[in-house]
């Protein structure tokens, strides 16, 4: 019994601090971001950063799926903050956080035109110009942009316009038309940067818009088909390697000395 008493009692002493030393290990820190457009829109966003310390931190940028929001990338985030990289979340306007303008007046995608489509692109474009002039820590010309099915298209058309191109893009059931957003012409101007698309089998049409894309692409142009989901992020949910298969293709063309 006196032995019993006694291991109870180191076990007390000894696993609060390895807790301590696993959440010290896992902590993952961001901050909020919040732009007010020239439209006086307001986009919310969030980044974070690895553990590891350094002066300068590669970037990647998340455009989500149409209808959701950026909590949606899930295990994507850590998986890219644990391997080095920064991370930034952005709510698409209409989306998540992003919904109200200055003068806090509501806005959904649910209600949205062509015309506020249209400015998704440009959105995306200011974020990325914003965070080059106000955090120095963070690297805009050494960076990824991963979209999913208007996050994609937004990607394609931002990556055209912005002067510093992204090294790589992910994009996720990109198509040539989502929401009037078109993307064969972009797609010849943004340069030789290394594309990787992810469709699912059982979305034909995705499997078909990323085949028709392919030859309007200027650089190498990779496609590759997951068994299960649909179009989108959510595929990252059903397809459990597909978020290692992004960060391992990723990482290397981002990462810095």
């Amino acid at each position: 019994m006196k032995k019993f008493l006694i291991l109870i009692l180191t076990l007390m002493l000894v696993l609060p601090s390895m807790s301590f030393a696993a959440a010290k290990k896992d902590k993952v820190g961001y901050v909020g971001i919040t732009y007010e457009t020239q439209d006086n829109f307001v986009l919310k966003s969030k980044l974070f950063y690895p553990a590891q310390k350094k002066k300068v931190y590669p970037l990647v940028v998340l455009f989500h799926s149409l209808g959701y929001s950026s909590d949606y990338w899930g295990i994507l985030v850590k998986r890219f903050v644990d391997s080095g990289a920064a991370v930034l979340m952005a709510d698409l306007r209409g989306h998540g956080q992003s919904v109200y303008d200055s003068n806090f007046k509501i806005s959904s995608w649910v209600y949205y035109t062509q015309k506020d489509y249209d400015k998704y692109p440009s959105d995306a474009v200011d974020i990325l110009e914003y965070i080059a002039m106000n955090y120095k820590n963070i690297s805009t010309t050494n960076y990824a942009i991963i979209g999913a099915d208007i996050g994609a298209n937004t990607a394609i058309l931002a990556a055209e316009k912005i002067m510093n191109k992204p090294a790589c893009m992910v994009l996720i059931s990109p198509s040539r038309n989502f929401k009037g957003l078109h993307t064969s012409i972009p797609l010849t101007n943004i340069g030789q940067e290394p594309l990787l698309t992810m469709v699912s089998a059982r979305d034909r049409y995705s499997v078909s818009e990323a085949n028709a894309l392919k030859k309007f692409a200027q650089g190498t142009y990779e496609i590759k088909t997951y068994p299960a989901g649909g179009m989108g992020m959510l595929m990252l949910k059903v397809n459990p390697s597909m978020a290692d298969d992004i960060v391992n293709w990723v990482m290397p063309k981002i990462k810095m000395p």
